[in-house]
């Protein structure tokens, strides 16, 4: 039961980043993407970078690797460049999360976290997912807008739920 609630929450994270993709930043002129905004990590460019290394790091803790690797690994990446590891990114969580059952979801884990050895549920690790994402999501949609670009909101959870309610 709060595994099916964990990947829905999981599949609404998907549906919103995907629709932010697909619907304002490909929309982008490539020269915008690299511009600095002096917000968050300043660019769209860096800002998404920095995302989809937090999603692969996340997911590497949960499979017990301790010193995680980058998922972008190119310095001026483009957007499809920095899409095409998020898709695997995220393709590897669709998978995880596939497998995922109210046990494993309160395992506990071993985790290095900026330097600091501890022990946590495998749930905290996937809400920190979760909310960072929705944090720099909300951060991009900013962004987009200074940038000149058009990001509206995250569709509530509730329509969410309501769209993929049986």
């Amino acid at each position: 039961m709060i595994a099916d609630a964990i990947r829905s929450l999981f599949e609404y994270q998907i549906q919103e980043d995907r629709r932010l993709w697909d619907e304002a930043i490909m929309a982008l002129p490539e020269p915008a993407f690299k511009i600095d905004t002096g917000y968050s990590w300043g660019s769209l460019q860096r800002e998404c970078a920095h995302v989809v290394d937090v999603m692969h790091a996340s997911l590497e803790r949960l499979h017990g690797i301790k010193a995680a690797t980058v998922a972008v690994t190119m310095d001026d990446p483009t957007r499809e460049q920095i899409r095409a590891a998020w898709d695997r990114v995220e393709a590897s969580w669709t998978r995880y999360m596939a497998a995922l059952d109210d046990r494993q979801f309160s395992r506990e884990i071993e985790i290095v976290y900026r330097d600091t050895a501890m022990k946590t549920p495998v749930w905290q690790t996937i809400f920190h997912f979760l909310n960072h994402n929705t944090l720099h999501r909300a951060e991009m949609r900013q962004m987009i807008a200074a940038l000149g670009g058009s990001a509206g909101p995250d569709r509530s959870f509730s329509a969410h739920c309501l769209e993929h309610s049986e």
